[in-house]
């Protein structure tokens, strides 16, 4: 349900921002991870979200690789800074594909 997917990215990131203990920029990997793993915790069965392993697990620690049918990753837009709906770098089935997508990815610091 889209609702749940905004409320659920959203609702995350609103938690990670008023965080009185650690900034975002302060965070490194693992402080993030950790508040990503605890999120998802406690809004599994609401949510539908996939509890994570360890950090240090083949797929990284994400829990789900697969995101070829879900996502796609910002690339630059042609009339935009970054592509619309629909329109970005598609997400595939492996760890190893979606680091390639990654590479081809349009990050907000990066110029263009």
């Amino acid at each position: 349900m889209a609702m749940s997917s905004n409320k659920t990215l959203w609702g995350f990131a609103f938690w990670l921002k008023n965080n009185p203990y650690r900034t975002i920029e302060a965070m490194t990997w693992p402080d993030f991870y950790e508040h990503l793993k605890q999120f998802i915790a406690v809004n599994a069965t609401a949510q539908t979200l996939t509890a994570a392993p360890g950090i240090d697990a083949a797929n990284e620690g994400f829990g789900i690789v697969d995101f070829s049918t879900d996502i796609d990753f910002p690339k630059q837009g042609t009339t935009t800074r970054y592509a619309t709906d629909g329109n970005g770098v598609a997400a595939s089935t492996t760890l190893a594909l979606n680091k390639a997508a990654c590479e081809q990815s349009l990050y907000p610091d990066q110029p263009i």
